[in-house]
């Protein structure tokens, strides 16, 4: 067979796979033949996302990545670990993991461990190390890597999702292109305002063309955050990311009540809880 016609056969074929995947809702995907770990998002659910976020440049956002790579395999074996994601940013200023939490007790217990019994470098989800772990850090070789700390950490709950008929809220594996909203809000008076006006604009998003897959609105536990994920669907579906309709989450006169940072991700990488984790928790 000519190579022109094996390419357009495995190109209809991928289709086909993530069309079946979407549509009967199933949690994980198919790529390339191969089953895609997702992270789904259910507002019922007490789970709770961690989200770490890295400030970086075009620069050296691929030592970021690779720092926080190193250790991926890290939170398989934790209590309470549902999965984990890296995505990164297209312009280069951003890097966010994004760790789901069977509950908030899950993960509140996770990161009270000391440093030196934490499963996992503390880079991943956790607040920056002390003035004195950094003076401890700045003496080893400087031949050795830093590892990443996030600027900060926030932890969220789902509060709504929007979905067509027969598809889940998912972030669906490697290469999935989304848009993340990050909102502040300069007081906690504002939040309730500021989370209304957020999902008012799920509403939106069926207008947008290319439609957006889902939309996902979180709710800051504890803190004055909102945020907003919109799933997009693959990064190599587009020409030109640039051209994109971004979905814009807050009208003028509510804007000025948070500082607002929105930014096109690509996801690097997914995992998931190991089974026999999950089926201990159980029993």
């Amino acid at each position: 067979m000519p190579r022109y016609f094996v390419e357009k056969l495995h190109a209809f074929l991928f289709a086909v796979f993530v069309f079946l995947g979407v549509m009967f809702g199933s949690a994980d995907a198919v790529q390339a033949g191969k089953t895609v770990k997702s992270i789904v998002f259910d507002p019922a659910s007490p789970a709770v996302n961690v989200a770490a976020i890295y400030e970086t440049t075009p620069e050296t956002q691929k030592d970021v990545v690779s720092s926080i790579m190193q250790s991926n395999k890290f939170f398989k074996d934790t209590p309470g670990f549902e999965s984990f994601s890296v995505l990164q940013s297209e312009d280069g200023a951003r890097v966010i993991t994004l760790t789901q939490w069977k509950d908030a007790d899950s993960y509140e217990a996770y990161a009270a461990q000391p440093l030196e019994l934490c499963p996992s470098p503390p880079s991943a989800i956790a607040s920056p190390p002390s003035s004195k772990s950094a003076a401890r850090t700045s003496t080893k070789s400087s031949t050795k890597k830093t590892v990443a700390t996030p600027a900060r950490t926030v932890v969220f709950e789902v509060d709504k999702t929007q979905t067509p008929e027969g598809m889940l809220p998912a972030l669906r594996g490697k290469y999935a292109l989304v848009q993340f909203d990050e909102i502040t809000a300069k007081s906690a008076d504002d939040v309730t305002e500021l989370l209304a006006a957020a999902e008012d604009s799920l509403a939106d998003v069926t207008k947008l063309y290319p439609s957006p897959r889902t939309a996902v609105l979180f709710k800051g536990v504890d803190n004055a955050d909102v945020a907003v994920l919109t799933n997009w669907g693959y990064a190599e579906e587009f020409t030109d990311l640039t051209k994109l309709p971004a979905l814009e989450v807050l009208p003028e006169d509510v804007d000025a009540l948070a500082s607002h940072d929105d930014h096109f991700y690509e996801v690097v990488k997914i995992i998931s809880a190991k089974p026999d984790s999950k089926a201990k928790e159980k029993t």
